[in-house]
């Protein structure tokens, strides 16, 4: 009887133990002690860079005025809401066992659809569209290469299933491509004003506006 007591008690301990092991920081699941192989590591990183976009955008479009990061901030902050505060309690789908994004009393939190995926996603689209509209094609592949990564960290970090990060990976390609339609409509300027991409200073590529107002100047 006495074993059989103190067998019990180190199952509840055990429990209690790997509760602990695992906690979630901003939608994400950080497992105690980290695992160092690079895999993990590297999902892990990446399902933090939805966090920094929207930081990145705002600096931007204090710092130089650009039109395309101020829409882009806007985007993603509708997007979010949309998806948060409608979608997720919608469909109600819970995120895999594995994930330690749950309510105070253990509860697993609706994961459908990823918001990490609807962000990186929607916006990779749209700059990628933008820098096919300014003949960026070099940065436009390199966009449209690192689209998978976002998917795959989150179903690899176990915070989502693949069903879930497969749906919004087309969801937010088609929100991505009508943040794009929506940015043509508003401030067409018929392709000549590279200041509203923000691709083309980041990624160094001269383009024909450029090389004209330089020898225009």
């Amino acid at each position: 009887m006495a074993l059989r007591r103190a067998a019990q008690d180190d199952d509840i301990e055990s429990q209690s133990t790997e509760k602990d092991e695992s906690f979630a920081v901003g939608q994400v699941t950080i497992r105690l002690p980290l695992d160092l192989n690079p895999l993990s590591l590297m999902a892990l990183v990446l399902s933090f860079l939805p966090w920094a976009v929207p930081i990145l955008l705002l600096a931007d479009g204090i710092l130089s005025r650009r039109i395309s990061s101020g829409f882009a901030l806007g985007a993603i902050i509708l997007t979010s809401l949309k998806s948060e505060l409608i979608l997720k309690p919608l469909i109600a789908e819970p995120r895999p066992p594995t994930s330690a994004c749950r309510t105070e009393d253990g509860k697993l939190l609706p994961g459908m659809p990823s918001g990490h995926v609807m962000i990186c996603q929607s916006m990779l689209t749209f700059y990628a569209l933008e820098a096919m509209r300014h003949h960026l094609l070099v940065a436009a592949l390199i966009l449209i290469l690192c689209m998978p990564l976002m998917p795959w960290a989150r179903w690899y970090n176990g915070d989502h299933t693949l069903k879930q990060v497969a749906v919004t990976f087309v969801v937010a390609a088609v929100v991505g491509l009508l943040d794009f339609l929506i940015f043509l409509a508003l401030f067409d300027d018929g392709g000549h004003d590279p200041q509203k991409v923000l691709f083309t200073e980041v990624a160094s590529i001269p383009t024909p506006g450029v090389i004209l107002g330089a020898h225009q100047g």
